[in-house]
């Protein structure tokens, strides 16, 4: 089994926005419900919204950046796509119509695309291996359209 997607995927898809959000949610709480004279007797109205400004921000950052990343991983055959809850397998020269792969900072993130509806939707992303990904474009470079 070859696996496609970086480690670091488990880390921005779960880890990361559970425990920024964690943080963020509890000094939210704090600067909203506790009183003034905690802060100094500092007004704390436009603290009050800044921070929830943040926090919804951030949150809506990891629904449309992070949550969608899925773990790939190959036999040959067929690729084998997760969200680490269930996953979902697509033969390799039926199901998928190609790849296709952008750089976002340092990170290479790859998008699967399927001829059809899959069960996460007709494309997936993942952040790929560049060494595993690398080696998977060269064996399977006529079976699979890269581009």
């Amino acid at each position: 089994m070859l696996r496609l997607s970086s480690n670091l995927t488990l880390f921005l898809k779960l880890f990361l926005p559970v425990f920024w959000t964690t943080v963020m949610i509890g000094a939210t709480l704090v600067i909203w419900f506790a009183p003034e004279h905690y802060f100094g007797g500092v007004p704390l109205q436009s603290l009050r919204w800044a921070i929830l400004f943040v926090l919804l921000t951030g949150l809506a950052v990891f629904w449309l950046l992070c949550w969608p990343l899925k773990r790939v991983e190959t036999d040959g055959e067929a690729i084998y796509v997760s969200n680490y809850f269930k996953t979902a397998r697509y033969d390799l020269r039926q199901d998928v119509a190609g790849f296709s792969e952008t750089r976002w900072l340092l990170l290479k993130v790859c998008t699967v695309e399927l001829r059809g509806a899959g069960t996460f939707g007709r494309r997936m992303r993942f952040v790929a291996s560049r060494k595993q990904y690398d080696l998977f474009r060269r064996e399977y470079a006529g079976a699979v359209q890269f581009d």
